[in-house]
């Protein structure tokens, strides 16, 4: 009996062990999963926003420009705790450190490191420093951006702090501000114009991405100066002198600048200025004798002629410039064909479509007259219409050596380039807030400024949503909720009673 009993201890006791061991061993398996999982979460993580507006989600501009970052950047966070945007301001640069590692991020308490504040003002030369504010420093350049920049304080709050702290960050890291030049003296837009049809709007977004605008009258300064990156056209309602056109070749030709257009049809207040012919030297055909018409249908109208030509989806073809734009509108108002024509010996540049109008769209050359405007197979312009068209030169050794099967060697870009656009209101402060205006508007300047990282879509403001009630909704909730859900409870608790009852 006792022997019976020690081999039953004896057997119980081995079999804990095995137990023991092997939750010893599953213990320590799992923890080395948990540690190889976390290691490779930290290297390989995946962040989702989920939110309709991407909302904690940085623009497509803002992670190309981190992704080219080559310096580092520190950014100092001086916002007080209680303040107003303060989880948004820190929630926005910690998507900044997860884009690129050459951003630190660095959180000064003003009121209760007092000396660290000091050390900061000291350190980048400043002769005070306004609290709530963000500092980004790279070598010895550091730019202040204060509570103003980054919340917009009038109802509805704005928090624009994506904008402000990537302009930050290209002003820190680049050496100079590039220059672009604005021709005026023959009624284009003014760039300090706040109403409808002026430039305000898109003159601060260039300022923004660290541009120097800067107006220039060929007539007066019969030249274009050196430090020109970019020249720009914006609406002439004039003609340009042959001088004048002499001066844009020879900056083009010689100096191998790159150009901006923006036209109009010959209608109205605007004529023929003279550009067509020099354009046409680079393979663009502009067409200031047609007016781009769209068919639409509207609500409660049926199908209409509007002059709003909607370029979005396969509307862009295929360019550095457009895409990651096939999810934007953009919207044209009253635009003019613009063709490209292919290069030849004598003319060896590459001329490719822009932005197309939809396939109902068509180009009317009689403008001017009284009749609505209906499509004439002799006389107008069949679709699909093309209202932007880039140019850049032809690189020839690039092409033979494709046709002889061999990748060629990438090569820094070439200029002159040239993107001309058939319309120029769509870029004025009356349509440049539509979704895609001012991001093909910037891109263009990106492209041909060759600030190839600069280009995606910029930061939108915030989605403010409003709940408008009328007054027969207004009564309807009241009732809903003063004798709808009350009465609700009661049918229920009777039907309960009556059911217990039986």
């Amino acid at each position: 009996m006792d022997v019976k009993k020690r081999f039953d201890i004896n057997q119980l006791l081995r079999k804990k062990t095995v137990i023991g061991a092997n939750v010893l061993l599953m213990t320590l398996v799992a923890i080395g999963l948990f540690g190889i999982v976390s290691y490779l979460n930290s290297r390989h993580y995946a962040r989702i926003d989920f939110t309709s507006t991407g909302r904690f989600s940085l623009s497509t501009k803002t992670k190309n420009i981190l992704k080219g970052l080559d310096k580092p950047v520190t950014v100092t966070v001086l916002f007080n705790p209680s303040e107003l945007f303060y989880e948004r301001v820190v929630d926005i640069l910690q998507e900044y450190t997860y884009a690129s590692k050459n951003i630190k991020l660095v959180h000064i308490d003003p009121i209760r490191n007092p000396s660290r504040l000091r050390e900061l003002t000291q350190r980048i030369k400043a002769e005070e420093i306004q609290i709530n504010s963000v500092i980004f420093e790279c070598g010895d350049k550091a730019k202040h951006v204060g509570q103003a920049d980054v919340i917009e304080r009038k109802f509805p709050f704005k928090f624009k702090g994506e904008e402000a702290f990537t302009a930050a960050i290209l002003s820190v890291t680049q050496p100079e501000q590039e220059a672009i030049f604005f021709t005026t003296g023959h009624g284009e837009r003014g760039l300090e114009d706040y109403e409808q049809a002026g430039f305000s709007e898109v003159s601060t977004a260039l300022k923004r991405d660290n541009y120097r605008i800067i107006p220039l009258d060929l007539l007066t300064r019969k030249e274009i100066p050196n430090d020109c990156n970019l020249l720009v056209i914006a609406g002439p309602t004039k003609a340009f002198t042959s001088e004048e056109l002499a001066i844009i070749r020879n900056y083009l030709d010689e100096k191998k600048g790159n150009l901006l257009v923006l036209l109009e049809p010959a209608f109205g207040p605007y004529s023929r200025t003279g550009l067509e012919d020099l354009l046409k030297e680079y393979n663009v055909e502009v067409k200031t004798n047609a007016v781009v018409y769209n068919k639409v249908q509207l609500p409660f109208y049926g199908l209409q002629t509007v002059a709003e030509i909607y370029v979005n989806e396969e509307r862009y073809p295929e360019h550095k410039i457009t895409r990651n734009m096939r999810s934007l509108t953009s919207v044209f108002f009253g635009a003019c064909v613009i063709e490209s024509k292919p290069p030849t010996k004598e003319k060896p540049f590459q001329a490719r479509h822009l932005a197309m109008g939809p396939d109902n769209s068509w180009g009317e050359t009689s403008i001017g007259g009284k009749e609505k405007p209906e499509f004439n197979q002799d006389k107008d312009i069949p679709g699909p219409i093309t209202i932007a068209v880039t140019a850049e030169p032809v690189d020839t050794a690039a092409q033979a050596s494709m046709a002889h099967g061999t990748i060629p060697e990438e090569k820094p870009p070439q200029s002159p380039r040239i993107v001309v656009f058939g319309d120029v209101d769509f870029a004025a402060n009356e349509y440049s807030g539509h979704p895609g205006n001012r991001d093909i508007f910037l891109n263009s300047i990106n492209w041909l400024a060759q600030k190839e990282t600069q280009l995606g879509i910029s930061a939108k403001p915030p989605d403010v949503r409003r709940a408008v009630i009328d007054p027969k909704q207004m009564k309807l909730i009241y009732w809903i909720s003063v004798a709808g859900l009350p009465g609700l409870g009661l049918v229920m608790g009777g039907y309960v009673w009556w059911r217990r009852r039986r």
